[in-house]
């Protein structure tokens, strides 16, 4: 194959932490029993996709941009015209009838968000509208190793409240799905799915974080392959590699520390029955606030079990090339590397044109408030460069 041009930048050199970083850490790990969170999750910040669709529904009628998940729908300024309007979005959502009842015994995103799970007819699938915006040309994030994208609306937000903005998770999360075992696979899985709300004639803007990158890559190939249109693939401090883990607690690990955000002695979990490890780690995270308090053993052990897929996907994906632009979003912050890495991550090799943006922070802090703005204008800015190319107005 002929060797592709040299990565054009954007800013100047920056650090990048392994593929497989993105959920574990090489620190060691506590023997205590006991937990110690990490972080709460910021108040206006779904814990899952029902939750996030939620709260984005709530800003645009309220017209706030601080709705938390347990604020009083009628404490933040709704009233009867602003309840029916809510029923007829999340009908249109998720296909569940609220009644009157409903909303006065579930006022609050969370407290509204279980009765959906119990009702929803999951007819959307994957997809998760993070952020309406008032746009047509959508950006479409792919997910890390976790399968989750719950990452995301900080992102959304970030690059401006008119950006449409929707997610797709991975398959598998939910009850009797089957996880699919290759990155081919998911991809074309994703291009269904995306293509039930992608507006008719509009080019393909996919992003992903770590993992979610290649699977923007991968999804932009097969798109290309089909005579789509496509614009922005931005792959969020994504290496081209991946080595595959020796460590057979890596799953495991990956979801108590990056996932629930837990610190946990892993040999003594390791130890327990099954059905106790579940029940014991859904305690903990809904102590800790990183999981909803309807949140149950057997979803936790699909997290798990989604998390070794995407590893053994990801160990079995061969990066083909793309006759198409990648845009590189490198971190500055270089102290977790374990070693020199190339500027563009390697993704000249493979791609016809790579740019190379700055961004703030590690490989973890970058979608972190603080460091994620800087990410958000990169992102729109990016955006904005393709269409000018293209000869659309940004």
């Amino acid at each position: 194959m002929t060797a592709a041009p040299a990565p054009e930048r954007a800013g100047a050199r920056m650090g990048e932490l392994m593929l497989h970083q993105e959920a574990t850490t090489t620190a060691t790990t506590p023997t205590a029993t006991t937990t110690t969170p990490a972080t709460t999750p910021p108040p206006g910040v779904g814990r899952d996709g029902v939750e996030l669709q939620l709260c984005d529904v709530w800003r645009k009628l309220l017209g706030r941009t601080d709705v938390g998940i347990h604020d009083d729908f009628f404490s933040l300024g709704g009233h009867s015209l602003l309840a029916i309007r809510l029923t007829v979005e999340v009908r249109r959502l998720f296909q569940v009838d609220l009644s009157a009842a409903d909303l006065l015994s579930a006022a609050t995103v969370a407290e509204l968000a279980e009765i959906i799970r119990r009702g929803s007819t999951e007819s959307r699938g994957q997809l998760v509208r993070i952020q309406a915006g008032t746009g047509d040309s959508p950006v479409y994030a792919l997910p890390p190793v976790s399968g989750t994208v719950l990452l995301y609306p900080p992102v959304a937000r970030a690059m401006g409240t008119d950006q449409p903005f929707w997610a797709v998770q991975s398959v598998g999360l939910q009850p009797g799905e089957t996880p699919l075992g290759s990155i081919e696979e998911i991809a074309d899985a994703f291009i269904e799915q995306l293509r039930t709300v992608h507006p008719e004639g509009a080019e393909w803007n996919l992003i992903g974080y770590s993992m979610g990158g290649l699977l923007a890559y991968e999804t932009a190939r097969r798109l290309t392959a089909r005579g789509e249109r496509v614009g922005l693939v931005g792959l969020l401090d994504t290496r081209i590699t991946v080595s595959p883990s020796g460590d057979p607690d890596f799953a495991l690990r990956a979801l108590l520390w990056r996932g629930l955000k837990l610190e946990l002695d892993i040999d003594w979990l390791r130890g327990l029955p099954p059905e106790e490890r579940a029940a014991v780690l859904v305690e903990r995270a809904v102590a800790a606030g990183t999981m909803p308090a309807d949140f149950d053993a057997d979803r936790l052990r699909r997290m798990i079990d989604m998390y070794q897929f995407n590893l053994d996907a990801l160990a079995a994906y061969e990066v083909k090339p793309y006759d198409g632009t990648v845009t590189v979003f490198r971190v500055t912050d270089r102290s977790m590397e374990d070693g020199t890495l190339p500027e563009d991550l390697g993704w000249s090799a493979v791609a016809a044109r790579t740019v190379v943006c700055d961004v703030p922070g590690n490989h973890f802090t970058m979608i972190e408030p603080g460091q994620v703005e800087v990410l958000g204008r990169r992102l729109r800015e990016q955006l904005a460069a393709g269409r000018v190319q293209e000869g659309t107005p940004a």
